[in-house]
């Protein structure tokens, strides 16, 4: 039998109440877990745009100590090293870098103290998606190109 108030409304009653927030708060609670398999071309723009900050703060930190700092991509790419710093992509996403306007292939980036570099073109990819970062020669200026 249905369940009805003094006034003759329908409604939930608590125990269906708790049922649906605690589903929500399960769904809730795998969403961070589940994001990054369901939206590749997120998480490679994401670690694109980590990339990019990586390098302009290692021109910075060349133009600021007056000695040329070099970005390493290692031969697996699935990492890069600052410094004595290395990093890992996320699973999935390999790095290359070649040489702008040709297809030589480079293992770094150097930023001088006068704020050019050695340039270049990283190649970011997953399986199905792939953007590259464009990294001026004259004025060391790294651009995420999608």
């Amino acid at each position: 039998m249905p369940v009805t108030s003094a006034t003759g409304n329908h409604g939930f009653t608590l125990l269906e109440l708790l049922v649906v927030l605690a589903i929500m708060v399960l769904l809730a609670g795998a969403w961070p877990f589940a994001a990054p398999r369901l939206f590749p071309a997120q998480q490679l723009r994401n670690e694109g745009q980590s990339l990019v900050g990586v390098l302009r703060s290692a021109r910075m930190t060349a133009r600021i100590s007056g000695a040329p700092q070099t970005v390493e991509f290692m031969d697996a790419g699935d990492s890069y090293q600052v410094g004595a710093g290395v990093h890992k992509f996320a699973s999935g996403i390999i790095a290359r870098v070649r040489e702008q306007g040709g297809s030589g292939q480079a293992t770094h980036v150097i930023f001088y103290p006068d704020g050019s570099s050695s340039g270049g073109v990283v190649d970011i990819a997953l399986p199905r998606h792939s953007m590259n970062i464009e990294v001026g020669k004259l004025t060391g200026r790294a651009e995420l190109i999608e």
